[in-house]
């Protein structure tokens, strides 16, 4: 299946002098295919290796043994240009991006991509960008699920929707495919399942199974009492986005928890991928970071289709797309919303005002805040968006996520969910 990443890689390729290519993402996302998918149309040779499971290469980068030699052993290839080594689970293996870092160095002739289970950046990858190309890969997107399902022609539609508008037809196809996205999730191996099979039965069980696999992820890669930490945490998630005030509280996950600990292993599952932070702004006034309370955040799962199984929601032929985003006071939509916005706009925070108004969205436009407001979301008030300008003058534009089809109503740009992706 296509991934919008692969546009990304390419215009890596394209570098005249490529740097490593290093991607991250949460175990099942779909950062290997998207890779290898690459691989084979812009290279004539591939050499794969998987450091979680091979010792030798394990012993090479330990400094062990020689990992030029064993390379040119196991894979004879020509011309160094024509060929991309991959080198998968590098967070198997300590200080991974150190060894490459001295190896690119002595052979600028290879081409390396490196591919990481997980979202962690050391402080030496963030400070050799001349080295590494980093790119962060998360579940599907809606468009990506379009594409998947050969919706070509919708795509092109709702690409167009701000100078035409969508016909009737043309909306009930689109909602009706995001119906199915809300249902399946953007985990690539459950959205290849159903495509395939057209049947929901078998999807519920392989979300439960991912979420069972992130259990035990936690549990192989972390020391025990973390490790609790992370699970009791872990699955408070959900509880925790069904209410109305959805800032995350470690007391909501055990009365006794220390918030340094429980700090920790909310950071651990972050570091994971599996779960994200979405941290409260306390002014809008620019640059947006410099007002930023990241000791307030609320928690995000990775994907929705994961959410609404961790929720035990039915797998339902002839639910409603709004019943579903209605489901546990929005939880459902503001998760999605969550995962459309930020495959766009890389800072995202959320606003409140003591009780009286909360944002769910805010993220830095070109000169001014931009609030982002869910209008099919229980409990959403019209006042939310009043109540941000008046507090921050300087707010321009607003936006409005709703079903209705793209249209300015004055200072607020009002955007179908389904759009979200054609911002």
């Amino acid at each position: 299946m296509y991934r919008n990443i692969i546009n990304d890689f390419a215009n890596w390729y394209d570098q005249t002098k490529r740097k490593i290519l290093y991607v991250k993402g949460a175990k099942g996302v779909g950062k290997t295919w998207a890779v290898r998918d690459f691989a084979t149309a812009f290279f004539k040779q591939q050499c794969y290796i998987n450091l979680a499971e091979d010792s030798a290469c394990q012993d090479a980068i330990a400094g062990d043994s020689n990992l030029d030699l064993l390379l040119s052993q196991r894979f004879p290839f020509g011309d160094a240009s024509d060929c991309i080594f991959i080198f998968d689970e590098v967070q198997a293996v300590p200080d991974c991006a150190e060894f490459f870092y001295a190896f690119r160095k002595n052979h600028p002739d290879y081409t390396i991509c490196l591919i990481a289970s997980s979202m962690e950046f050391t402080e030496f990858e963030y400070s050799h960008p001349d080295v590494f190309e980093i790119f962060r890969m998360r579940p599907m997107t809606f468009e990506e699920y379009m594409i998947a399902s050969k919706a070509h022609p919708f795509i092109d539609a709702i690409s167009k929707h701000k100078d035409t508008p969508l016909t009737n037809l043309e909306i009930g196809a689109i909602t009706s495919m995001l119906r199915e996205y809300l249902l399946v999730g953007g985990m690539p191996g459950v959205v290849h399942a159903y495509l395939k099979n057209r049947d929901l039965s078998i999807i519920r069980p392989m979300q439960e199974a991912l979420l069972e696999d992130y259990v035990q992820l936690m549990k192989q890669t972390y020391p025990v009492a973390l490790y609790q930490r992370c699970k009791r945490i872990f699955r408070s998630i959900p509880e925790q986005l069904a209410r109305e005030n959805k800032k995350f509280m470690y007391k909501s996950v055990d009365s006794n928890a220390r918030s340094r600990e429980y700090a920790e292993a909310a950071q651990a599952l972050c570091n994971l991928g599996i779960a994200r932070k979405l941290p409260r702004l306390t002014s809008g006034n620019l640059p947006l970071e410099e007002h930023v309370d990241y000791k307030s955040f609320e928690l995000f799962f990775i994907d929705h289709g994961l959410l609404r199984a961790a929720y035990g929601l039915p797998m339902n032929e002839e639910i409603d797309v709004n019943d579903i985003l209605a489901e546990k006071c929005g939880a459902i939509a503001e998760q999605f919303i969550f995962q459309e916005l930020s495959s766009k706009i890389p800072y995202l925070y959320y606003w409140v005002s003591g009780a009286t108004a909360r944002v769910p969205f805010v993220y830095e436009g070109e000169d001014a805040p931009v609030p982002v407001d869910i209008r099919f979301v229980p409990n959403s008030k019209a006042q939310n968006i009043k109540t941000f300008r008046s507090k921050n003058s300087n707010t321009n534009i607003a936006v409005k996520v709703s079903f209705n089809q793209v249209s300015l109503d004055g200072d607020t740009l009002n955007i179908p969910a389904y759009g979200l992706w054609n911002m």
